[in-house]
């Protein structure tokens, strides 16, 4: 059973919120680039949100995700999911920009968030279009950016990317409870 959901009453923007359906299974996790494998049992909490890439983007997922948590039951997460969902998004912004500067677009790029969960875990997911991997680096003491993939691996239980089959990424990140 799905729910469709308009949020924030702003064209553009649809959230869903509902359980796991075989039809509507979120994509295999591939840690760190390595092969895909299958999950032992299909995470039955699921939602999905579409956002323009821009700047604003981060702060709607940061909500989004911030107020799933707390549905599910996940209020333990809720902090540091909102604060990885953020980088994630922030990474994919600012990935499809570089794509629409590129193809000398006038179209805004869309970016997709999913979120899943068993009730004890959540596994944030953020595709954009880019196919440029997402490599950490050392950033040095003055510069102003550089360091959101080392806060999400340092955060997380795990994380890693994969290519999508419809183009792009996804990177995804796995947060748990009680650790």
């Amino acid at each position: 059973m799905t729910r469709a959901v308009d949020i924030y009453d702003r064209p553009g923007l649809h959230a869903e919120v509902g359980y796991w359906h075989p039809d509507t299974a979120p994509a295999q996790l591939a840690p760190m680039g390595r092969a895909m494998t299958a999950p032992a049992a299909p995470w039955p909490l699921w939602t999905r949100l579409v956002l323009s890439a821009l700047p604003t983007a981060p702060g709607v997922a940061r909500g989004h995700v911030r107020s799933i948590t707390q549905e599910w039951g996940l209020a333990d997460l809720a902090d540091t999911a909102e604060l990885l969902a953020s980088e994630l998004t922030t990474n994919a912004v600012q990935a499809s920009q570089h794509l629409s500067r590129r193809a000398d677009l006038c179209l805004v790029p869309v970016i997709r968030l999913w979120v899943t969960s068993d009730r004890v875990s959540m596994v944030i997911h953020v595709w954009d279009a880019s196919n440029q991997i997402p490599v950490p680096h050392q950033a040095l003491p003055d510069e102003d950016g550089g360091r959101g993939l080392m806060l999400v691996g340092g955060l997380s239980k795990d994380w890693g990317w994969y290519r999508a089959e419809e183009g792009g990424k996804v990177v995804w990140v796995m947060l748990t409870g009680g650790e």
